[in-house]
């Protein structure tokens, strides 16, 4: 490391992202680590950091993916992009997603899961989104999630 650095690279993912990363996240239990960049979210496990989720797998979003965030107990992950939409996918159902339109008009600048039981890991999942338009918005992806996703 540099003098007066205290960031060091530990490893590099070969054969991740093509174009720049543009949002990371961390899975809540520290397992899982989330990528996204123009179009892409990609999970990677962290004790090898193999894909769990490859690109080209979940590559739905049309432009820049800025935000994700793990649901309480990490089954579910949310992307938000510039494209104004929300999506939901499940690392166990890789080819299963929940799609949000038109969430903020101007694209999706930030995502977290909040709730009673949130920080317990428990349902009632509300996902709070902020967006360009000014505006923040609260929805309930918990019935989505199970209907979806089987759980």
């Amino acid at each position: 490391s540099r003098a007066g650095n205290p960031l060091e690279e530990s490893h590099v993912i070969k054969g991740g992202h093509l174009k720049p990363v543009q949002s990371l996240s961390l899975s809540p239990d520290g397992t899982k680590l989330a990528a996204a960049d123009l179009r892409d979210v990609c999970i990677y496990d962290t004790t090898d950091y193999s894909n769990v989720v490859s690109k080209g797998r979940w590559c739905f979003h049309t432009q820049r993916i800025g935000c994700l965030a793990w649901s309480p107990d990490g089954s579910v992950i949310a992307s938000g992009g510039n494209d104004d939409n929300i999506f939901l996918w499940c690392p166990a159902k890789k080819t299963k997603r929940v799609h949000y339109r038109f969430a903020h008009r101007g694209g999706v600048t930030g995502l977290s899961f909040v709730g009673s039981n949130a920080i317990e890991g428990g349902g009632d999942w509300m996902l709070v989104s902020a967006g360009a338009d000014g505006c923040v918005n609260w929805w309930n992806v918990e019935e989505d999630a199970k209907t979806k996703f089987g759980f």
